[in-house]
């Protein structure tokens, strides 16, 4: 086996490098949203309610939610223009 000659605080470094607020975002938009479809499917397939008011009043807002983080994400981090007149 191949010994990692990278020490602990070399690694925290890096490690610390991912922990950003857009990156947040784009995780807690990506968990919303695969927990309100994954929700949607598996409540639907368990109790044969494709249509069920209920089942969208809590999976729909999840999904929104999530899209909308997406978008705020690539909002906030899209090059800004400048008018040049």
């Amino acid at each position: 086996m191949a010994q990692s000659s990278r020490s602990a605080k070399q690694i925290a470094e890096q490690a610390g490098s991912y922990l950003t607020v857009r990156n947040f975002y784009r995780l807690f938009a990506f968990i919303l949203i695969v927990s309100g479809a994954g929700f949607y499917v598996g409540w639907s397939i368990a109790y044969d309610t494709w249509g069920d008011i209920g089942l969208y009043s809590f999976a729909v807002p999840l999904i929104v939610i999530g899209v909308l983080l997406l978008a705020l994400d690539l909002e906030k981090n899209a090059p800004q223009e400048e008018d040049s007149e």
